[in-house]
């Protein structure tokens, strides 16, 4: 199995043009297989030992390593490339050997969603201070939940989208699809009036919401603040921006709309794409 390994990486330096860092993954990957196989008596490491019970074998091995899925799919993926070539250029092994090698479904994650209480303690943390950073932070929380706007379009957003006297965000600039604030509307203009001018640094920057530089927000950045206000409310370090779209999510659904209603609002791709749970957590 060695020699055949060797070949194996050959051809994926000089006829696949993999980049070390890849032909190393492999290596690496193949020596683990091999050391599998041996210790766990489906014989010695040799290329007639590859058989559906070792491979299977394997793969069940790398499960219970506690591997996450997706390093589990890499490392299949790995011995799935060997062994198509051993059967393509070296007519060793059988078709079905590599065909049959599958990865493990990946179990979907059920969403993060915040309780009622979490949710009143994470928007409440920044009013507790009156600075410009905080009053920003307060309507980026506030907006996050009202709209469900994803982190990028929540750092797109310009002066020209927001009309707060109708208490409204365009996210397009024909200005065709327009979202309620609700709530957030208040928020937003407080920090419109308060806190955006003393982070101005630059008049042209038209970004609504500025970060400590006068510019626009980064993702990161974004992320950052949904981390620190979470903290500052006691919650669990799991929280991001994305936390909140799923909590509105289940709020929309929890009081009454379709699954097809909460897809228009949150601009889904299907209504399966929205999880349910049942408890309401709106505080």
């Amino acid at each position: 199995m060695d020699n055949a390994s060797r070949r194996f990486l050959a051809y994926i330096r000089e006829e696949r043009n993999c980049a070390e860092n890849t032909i190393l993954a492999y290596r690496a990957d193949l020596e683990q297989l091999r050391w599998v196989i041996a210790a766990r008596k489906w014989g010695p490491a040799s290329l007639s030992s590859l058989t559906p019970e070792s491979l299977s074998g394997y793969v069940n091995w790398l499960m219970q390593q506690g591997y996450e899925p997706a390093t589990v799919s890499r490392k299949i993926a790995s011995v799935r490339s060997f062994l198509n070539y051993l059967n393509t250029y070296e007519g060793i092994g059988e078709p079905r050997l590599s065909e049959e090698l599958r990865s493990p479904p990946n179990p979907r994650r059920q969403p993060r969603v915040l309780s009622r209480e979490e949710m009143a303690a994470l928007l409440e943390a920044p009013a507790k201070f009156d600075n410009p950073r905080a009053l920003r932070d307060r309507a980026i929380l506030e907006l996050l939940y009202a709209t469900g706007f994803r982190a990028t379009e929540v750092i797109s957003l310009r002066l020209d989208d927001i009309d707060l006297n109708r208490r409204e965000v365009y996210l397009s600039p024909s200005r065709d699809y327009p979202v309620p604030l609700g709530a957030a509307a208040d928020s937003m203009g407080y920090y419109l009036r308060r806190g955006r001018p003393h982070l101005v640094r630059k008049p042209q920057v038209r970004a609504f919401f500025l970060n400590q530089r006068g510019q626009g927000f980064s993702r990161q950045g974004l992320w950052l603040v949904v981390k620190r206000w979470a903290a500052v409310a006691g919650l669990s370090h799991d929280i991001s921006p994305h936390t909140l779209r799923n909590t509105l999510a289940q709020v929309m659904l929890s009081e009454g709309k379709t699954r097809q209603e909460v897809q228009q609002f949150l601009r889904l791709s299907s209504p399966n794409a929205v999880w349910v749970r049942r408890e309401d957590p709106r505080p």
